[in-house]
């Protein structure tokens, strides 16, 4: 028989914020991992910091972000507005605060649920956020979501902007190691998905003037594509299409607001349907969906009102909408010419 256990007002427990973060770390960052896959947790917490350095670019403020990673030690210096001086602390420590709550600022930002740096404060040993405005400064230190120290300058030269500095806790990444090839992999990204930003990687710079063509043109050869990259773009989404000689399987990057979602979504099954579709229709003939799509190469980058992602690491679109006064998902993207 089952044995009969008590359940009583003992039982029930509340978690703060970061414990139940370090508890249920998965919930928030997807796999822990040691960082020998490019979508292990470690990753996840570096890109958590740049998002917030992307959002400040997208809004026309900073156009350098300057990334480095020292052994285990991360360091992400943007020259944004700086986060206010008086919420440093909050911004980084307390649950849903931010400042992309309300759409008028960061209506297609990418981390709109105040998760992402609390997250990163959480799960690291070490965790500093120094921000610099109005030639004042604010700086806050933290250990594993615990406020160690804050200091306020009333004064100093230092450039505008936010700095980050992080160590993920190796209580929680057992024996992790940083692989410089998947950080750049996915600097590059953010480089294609806004042309005209500079990411400065221990020294090394990255840099895009024409976006998912130049993404197209680094994974696929001259001497390979079929005919020349076909790359259109307009306010709210951007595509990039060529097709291989040599290869017969389809490759899609796939991008929301910044984010690569690996996993596609909504965005990604519309455009796979809207290319069929042109195709069909521009040469009047019913060819199978599988003969067009063979061997494609392309990329697909769209911008969502407050999107819908199917989990806290962002890699699969569930929106439906557009959001505001556009159509849906679908609609749009089958329009577009």
């Amino acid at each position: 028989m089952a044995e009969n256990t008590q359940y009583t007002e003992d039982n029930i427990r509340s978690l703060d914020w970061k414990e139940h973060i370090r508890m249920r770390p998965g919930m928030y960052i997807g796999k822990l991992g040691d960082g020998s896959s490019a979508d292990d947790g470690i990753y996840i917490l570096v890109k958590e910091v740049i998002d917030n350095s992307i959002d400040e670019f997208v809004m026309g403020s900073g156009k350098t972000i300057e990334v480095s990673i020292q052994g285990e030690r991360v360091t992400v210096r943007d020259y944004g507005r700086g986060i206010p001086l008086g919420k440093v602390v909050d911004v980084v420590s307390k649950m849903n605060t931010g400042g992309k709550y309300d759409s008028r600022a960061f209506k297609k930002s990418v981390g709109l649920n105040g998760v992402g740096t609390k997250a990163v404060n959480a799960l690291s040993s070490y965790f500093r956020v120094e921000s610099t405005r109005d030639g004042k400064s604010a700086s806050a230190e933290f250990s594993r979501g615990e406020l160690n120290d804050q200091e306020m300058l009333e004064e100093t030269s230092r450039r505008k902007g936010t700095k980050m500095t992080f160590v993920p806790d190796g209580e929680i990444f057992k024996n992790f190691k940083f692989r410089p090839e998947y950080v750049a992999r996915m600097l590059k990204n953010y480089v294609y998905l806004n042309p005209g930003l500079t990411i400065m990687f221990n020294g090394e710079k990255f840099f895009s003037e024409n976006g998912l063509k130049d993404l197209l043109s680094e994974n696929i050869l001259d001497t390979d594509r079929l005919y020349p990259i076909i790359h259109l773009r307009s306010e709210d989404i951007e595509v990039a299409i060529t097709h291989s000689r040599t290869q017969y399987s389809e490759e899609y990057h796939s991008f929301v607001n910044g984010q690569n979602t690996t996993q596609g979504g909504t965005h990604l099954a519309a455009f796979r349907e809207a290319l069929v579709k042109t195709v069909r229709e521009f040469y009047g003939k019913n060819y199978e969906a599988s003969d067009i799509r063979k061997s494609i190469v392309s990329a697909i980058a769209i911008k969502v009102m407050e999107p819908v992602f199917e989990s806290q690491t962002k890699t699969k679109l569930g929106s439906t909408d557009m959001g505001g006064d556009l159509p849906t998902v679908r609609t749009f993207i089958n329009d577009f010419k």
